[in-house]
């Protein structure tokens, strides 16, 4: 085996700034480039990326979260010429994203320049489609059942398999029948490490007590708030409601990023990118997209109009429900319902994801009461919020099951464990001690993978 080492630029042991890279004496591949998200401030770029940037021979970007993607743009600033491999979906929802994040922190990282560059040079491909990187070096994407078009990175290297997943999901989900197995023996496997000491639970228990709180909720004149990531979570929920008929008297309101996201996702629904049990139950609900239904009321951004709406949805005496931005409840349409709504005991606030320490959600989470929000006209304002607070344990990540399955069936002599933290990490490293031996990276430091 070719020495072939790997280097970490972030989420090592913990989550955001992913980034690697592998490479031997003649050969550099970068997988993902992302930046760390901070509550209340600035982002964290990757260290180490602009210096190597220029020498690259291929990118591949797994999915388009912004802690994968994030920083993508700035490889071309820095010099790198080649092309930026991803699948279909991932670049129309990537590139959004991109868009959105210039909105937010301007050119600290990257220009609109730099975006357009980058986006003439992306290369778009399907699953199990192999890619020449050099002679003797091939890649391709396999589903990873995280988000669409979300995919692991297998790399044939002269004879030895090298399996990234990226992020992946071992659960079925609404679009979704869990990760993909390559048929191949993996020579190194560079896992993701998320819910390293967590059992996520089957969906389809908290479908049911989602679906069965916001009937409730809103059959008594109330109103239940969903703040979700506008990529993949979103779009779950949103599903989870729409094939429940039970449901389709009651208006659900869908504001914030999410109605772009909704679009793209239904550019996608073939069996090239979500299970053909999701395409069998649209058919048998006579649906060709299940964000079409009469009750799904999307709210756009225009400006004074969309503030009136938010404010009419708010203060009717009507029951709904409520799918906003943003997941974390650090920005966005959110801040504009905790203002109008947070003060009503009948509501309820739902939590559908992982809340970063730091994060207003997370206080909330926490049990706080007292909230300084940004209401409509931009100002910062303190509120009480009297919501009932609801949590439902939904997760894009593998359960521990899951990753212990992964080791196990791929075989893997080499296992490198990224993208979670260090509780999470050293669970692992002692639950999976019967079928394999996995170790952490140290950031910025090069290590060469195991030979085989």
């Amino acid at each position: 085996m070719n020495d072939i080492q790997i280097t970490a630029f972030g989420a090592t042991d913990y989550v955001g700034k992913s980034s690697f890279l592998l490479s031997d004496k003649d050969h550099k591949i970068l997988l993902d480039c992302g930046i760390e998200l901070v509550p209340k401030g600035l982002s964290k770029a990757p260290k180490g990326v602009d210096e190597i940037a220029k020498s690259l021979n291929a990118f591949f970007l797994s999915h388009a979260h912004i802690d994968h993607s994030g920083y993508v743009p700035r490889l071309a600033k820095e010099g790198y010429k080649g092309f930026y491999y991803m699948t279909h979906p991932t670049k129309d929802i990537a590139y959004t994203l991109w868009r959105d994040h210039l909105k937010i922190e301007g050119r600290r990282h990257w220009s609109e320049r730099d975006l357009d560059v980058v986006y003439n040079k992306i290369k778009t491909t399907h699953y199990h489609k192999k890619i020449k990187i050099a002679d003797g070096i091939t890649a391709e994407f396999l589903n990873a059942g995280h988000v669409l078009g979300a995919a692991q990175i297998l790399i044939d290297w002269e004879g030895t398999l090298i399996l990234y997943t990226g992020d992946i999901n071992d659960r079925v989900t609404p679009m979704f029948d869990g990760y993909e197995l390559p048929e191949e023996k993996i020579d190194v496997l560079i896992t993701e490490s998320t819910n390293g000491d967590r059992y996520v639970p089957e969906r389809k228990k908290i479908d049911v007590g989602l679906r069965l709180l916001a009937k409730q909720t809103a059959e008594t004149g109330n109103k239940m708030i969903l703040p979700s990531f506008a990529v993949g979570r979103s779009q779950e929920i949103l599903i989870t409601l729409a094939l429940d008929n039970d449901l389709d008297e009651i208006p659900i309101y869908m504001d914030g990023m999410i109605n772009k996201m909704n679009m793209i996702t239904e550019h996608y629904l073939s069996e090239k990118w979500v299970s053909k049990r999701f395409l069998d139950q649209l058919k048998e609900a006579k649906m060709h997209s299940p964000f079409e239904k009469s009750n799904f009321i999307p709210i756009y951004e225009v400006s004074e109009r969309t503030q009136y709406a938010r404010k009419l949805i708010s203060s009717s005496d009507k029951g709904c429900i409520i799918v906003t931005t943003s997941g974390m409840l650090e920005g966005g349409p959110i801040h504009t319902y905790l203002d109008l709504c947070g003060s009503n005991e009948d509501d309820v606030l739902g939590f559908s994801g992982y809340q970063v320490l730091g994060t207003t959600g997370r206080e909330i989470f926490d049990g706080k009461k007292e909230l300084t929000i940004q209401s409509e006209t931009g100002k910062k304002k303190k509120i009480e919020l009297k919501n009932q607070i609801m949590k439902f344990p939904y997760s894009g990540h593998s359960s521990v099951d899951g990753l212990k399955r992964i080791m196990k069936e791929t075989h893997a002599q080499d296992i490198i464990l990224i993208h979670g933290d260090k509780r999470n990490q050293e669970y692992i490293l002692n639950y999976v001690k019967d079928i394999a031996h996995p170790r952490v990276l140290k950031e910025e430091i090069p290590t060469s993978l195991m030979s085989v």
